[in-house]
């Protein structure tokens, strides 16, 4: 049989170190760490210096030559402008109105009877003569679906149409045939797109009269246009309101006239 186990001998001294192991991979990055204080604010810069405020004023304006070249000029400087405008003449216009009836002369003999004539037309009568020019000479700014404005009346003759001036209304108060004749210049406004069409029409009680309506098509800031129309409209309730509308964008309109006068009653 085996012995009883002996004691165990003493520790033998240490082995030599052995060589370092290869190292091991990066463990995953840990969580980021809470948002620091926001800092103090800083101090506030100074006040810059208060600049010039500018002012810009109508300097003269001057009629040029029909067909020639619009142009504004600035003679003043960057802080206070002062535009020179020259605004060409409008070409000849539509002849005007028929002069009123002179004072009947004396009855002379009376002479032999005459074959008798054709039965003439029906639904004209003997009237008095009704009329109206109103005019505006210095440029005016024109925006689209605007009215034009009319600054001054020349000539009232009789009740049936009126104007206040520096309005864009004309009010016919009786039924009737009426001539309506416009002229005027146009140029396009700064700042714009081109092509720029332009579109002044009549319009009567806010309707568009056909025919009484004038097209310019604007390619360069410098082009300037005359424009006219001449209509006969008829107005069979009291009272109507005409007016000049512009259609199609930002304009420039000076040297505008329009004449309003009563041809016939209504049959």
């Amino acid at each position: 049989p085996s012995g009883a186990t002996g004691p165990s001998g003493a520790t033998g001294p240490s082995g030599a170190t052995g060589a370092t192991g290869p190292t091991g991979p990066s463990g995953p990055t840990g969580a980021t760490g809470p948002t620091g204080a926001t800092g103090a604010t800083g101090a506030t810069g100074d006040t810059g210096i208060t600049g010039t405020a500018a002012t810009i004023r109508v300097g003269t304006v001057t009629t040029g030559e029909p067909e020639s070249g619009a142009s504004v000029a600035n003679n003043g400087d960057e802080n206070n402008a002062i535009f020179d405008f020259v605004i060409p003449r409008g070409a000849t216009g539509v002849d005007g109105i028929a002069g009123p009836t002179g004072a009947t002369g004396a009855t002379g003999a009376t002479g032999a009877t005459g074959a008798t004539g054709a039965t003439g037309a029906t639904g004209v009568c003997n009237m008095p003569f009704e009329a109206l020019s109103s005019y505006s000479t210095p440029p005016h700014p024109g925006a689209s679906g605007a009215a034009l404005i009319f600054d001054k009346n020349a000539v009232v003759q009789g009740t049936a149409i009126t104007h206040t001036e520096g309005s864009s209304d004309f009010i016919i108060h009786e039924p009737g045939f009426y001539l309506v004749s416009f002229h005027g210049s146009i140029g396009p406004a700064s700042h714009v797109s081109f092509p720029l069409a332009i579109l002044v029409s009549l319009e009567q009680q806010g309707q568009p009269v056909v025919g009484a309506s004038t097209l310019h098509t604007f390619h360069t800031s410098s082009d300037v246009s005359n424009i006219s129309f001449v209509q006969i409209i008829q107005v069979t309730t009291t009272p109507t309101v005409l007016n000049l509308l512009a259609s199609g964008g930002n304009f420039i309109y000076s040297q505008i006239g329009l004449v309003i006068y009563k041809i016939a009653q209504n049959s």
